[in-house]
């Protein structure tokens, strides 16, 4: 399924979602895709400030729009596993 969305990864806990935007649904990467996703966030932070990170891929938001295959059943107010297949038309938007 086909949805715009906006990637993030949280490092105070370690989780990475896709939030639906316009919802209230997120959802996470599965482990198939987990480093997929985690190298698309890393790969909008400019290469010259990547030493100056811990995890780069946490100082930055994508917006795209994914393609995403839920792998268990929605839940409401429940994050939804699911893998994630591309990120197409990519904007990233570095975090204050």
């Amino acid at each position: 399924m086909a949805i715009h969305g906006r990637a993030r990864f949280y490092s105070g806990d370690g989780q990475l979602r896709i939030w639906h935007i316009g919802t209230h649904h997120e959802y996470e990467p599965d482990e198939s895709s987990w480093d997929t996703v985690m190298g698309w966030l890393e790969a909008g932070v400019k290469k010259s400030e990547r030493a100056n990170y811990y995890i780069p891929a946490s100082v930055v938001d994508l917006f795209a729009d994914f393609e995403v295959c839920p792998t268990e059943p929605l839940r409401n107010g429940a994050v939804q596993h699911a893998r994630v297949k591309s990120a197409s038309h990519r904007h990233y938007v570095m975090k204050e």
